[in-house]
């Protein structure tokens, strides 16, 4: 996204974060401040990154929100640079102005501008590649859409995806990995911190994710208790 013009991220950006519950104030030019407790803690740029603040760098909370904002922000940044450049998505079938995002295998990934955000659909051509048929709309979640069109069109197989469940166990093995006095090397350490981080980007609610499994968990809920 052009520094000069960064109207359009924004303004789906913010409406992400709004359905991220992530507070942010008002663009001031090429900055998207956030929030926490009402209190500017970074901001995100034109180019998709985060910054913190110095004074909040070491604050877990913020470390946190530095997470979730930064892999919204880096995805929103992702598909806006794709709409752009997209050619017209052209079919006989198909009313709305999308944009082809992906077309691979008899598949298709298409984009469309709405007030609510981009929506996202896949669908498959026809034998001829004129129309589309069996449609899958994935509103504004562009993971799912991205996900849905690797399996359709056969680039990913689903029996070698992590599913969300699967994930956030991982992301608790590592942090129990990392809160016991385990003796770890300066790049072990540095390898599960690579493998949560991607974590909390592939799951976005990781961190309500993680309360309920925690919540679910007789051990953890034992220990609580001791």
């Amino acid at each position: 996204m052009s520094k000069d013009n960064p109207t359009a991220y924004f303004d789906e950006l913010t409406q992400r974060f709004q359905r991220e519950r992530i507070d942010f104030a008002q663009p001031e030019g090429d900055r998207l401040p956030i929030l926490l407790d009402d209190r500017e803690i970074g901001i995100v740029t034109p180019s998709g990154s985060m910054r913190v603040r110095g004074e909040c760098i070491d604050d877990p909370a913020v470390s946190d929100l530095y997470h979730r904002a930064g892999a919204v922000a880096a995805e929103v940044h992702e598909y806006m640079e794709l709409m752009k450049t997209a050619p017209l998505l052209k079919a006989s079938s198909l009313p709305d102005p999308y944009k082809q995002l992906a077309d691979f295998n008899g598949f298709v990934l298409g984009g469309m501008e709405s007030k609510h955000g981009v929506q996202f659909t896949t669908w498959q051509w026809s034998y001829d590649r004129d129309g589309l048929t069996l449609g899958h709309y994935c509103g504004n979640d562009y993971a799912a859409a991205k996900k849905d069109f690797a399996l359709r069109c056969g680039l990913v197989q689903e029996q070698k995806q992590f599913s969300p469940e699967q994930l956030i166990e991982i992301y608790r093995c590592c942090a129990d990995t990392m809160s016991h006095d385990y003796e770890l090397t300066y790049e072990q350490e540095k390898r599960i911190d690579e493998i949560q981080t991607l974590i909390t980007e592939m799951v976005p609610d990781y961190a309500e994710r993680m309360k309920v499994s925690l919540e679910s968990d007789p051990s953890q809920q034992m220990q609580q208790t001791m």
